[in-house]
C-alpha cells in the first residue's frame, strides 16, 4: 500500500541535539560488561546541558532530556506513567522516558535485529529504515497518550526507546507552546 493511502495514527518525537551525557563509551553505566550493549538508562547527575533553545533534546548518546515546560505540560494533562529525573547540575532539565509501551510492527517497520548476545540477551543493533507501523495486535484506547517503543533502537551503548505520542497529544503540545520538537509519522 502506498504511504499516501495509509492512516497516520501517532507521531514519534525527535528534538535538538545535545552533548554526550557520557564522554566515552567505556564510562557509560547500565551497559553489559561483556558486550557493551545498553541495558538500562543510568543518568549522569553531573551532566550539564549547554543548548537552551527548545523543550526536548536527545544527547548524542541518545538520552532524552526535556525542560520544566515539557514536564509541566505532561503534569497538567495528567499523562500517566512518565519518568522525569531532574539533572542536579542542570536545573530545569530532566531525563525523560514514558513507562507505557507502544508495540511496533517489526515486519512492516522492517526492524532488523543484529547479533543477539548470550551474555545479556540483547542485540548489538536494532535498526529500522522507517516508517514505523503499529503492531496489529496492539490496541490504542485513545489518541491522547505518551508511550515508548517496545525496542531500544540504535547500536551497542547508543540505544534508546523512541517516544510515541497520539495525534491529539501533538496538537495539545503545539497549542501549549512546546518548542523544538519534530513530529514523525507512525502508521496504522
Amino acid at each position: 500500500m502506498d504511504k499516501k493511502n495509509e492512516k497516520v495514527i501517532a507521531k514519534y518525537l525527535s528534538g535538538k541535539d545535545a552533548e554526550y551525557m557520557y564522554e566515552t563509551c567505556e564510562e557509560t553505566p547500565g551497559t553489559c560488561p561483556v558486550c557493551n550493549n545498553r541495558l538500562e538508562d543510568v543518568i549522569n547527575m553531573s551532566y550539564k546541558i549547554r543548548k537552551k533553545k527548545g523543550d526536548l533534546f536527545y544527547t548524542y548518546d541518545l538520552f532524552c532530556i526535556v525542560t520544566e515546560t515539557f514536564k509541566r505540560f505532561c503534569e497538567e494533562n495528567n499523562y500517566p506513567d512518565l519518568t522525569f529525573i531532574q539533572i542536579t547540575t542542570s536545573p530545569g532539565f530532566y531525563y525523560f522516558m514514558p513507562e507505557g509501551i507502544f508495540k511496533v510492527d517489526d515486519v512492516r517497520s522492517k526492524v532488523k535485529f543484529m547479533n543477539k548476545r548470550e551474555c545479556c540477551d540483547s542485540y548489538d543493533e536494532i535498526i529500522c529504515s522507517r516508517p514505523f507501523y503499529k503492531s496489529p495486535d496492539f490496541i490504542l484506547q485513545t489518541d491522547d497518550f505518551i508511550l515508548r517503543t517496545n525496542h531500544r533502537f540504535g547500536s551497542f551503548q547508543m540505544k534508546t526507546q523512541l517516544v510515541i505520542i497520539g495525534l491529539k497529544t501533538m496538537r495539545k503540545m503545539q497549542d501549549y507552546g512546546i518548542k523544538g520538537i519534530y513530529f514523525h509519522n507512525v502508521y496504522e
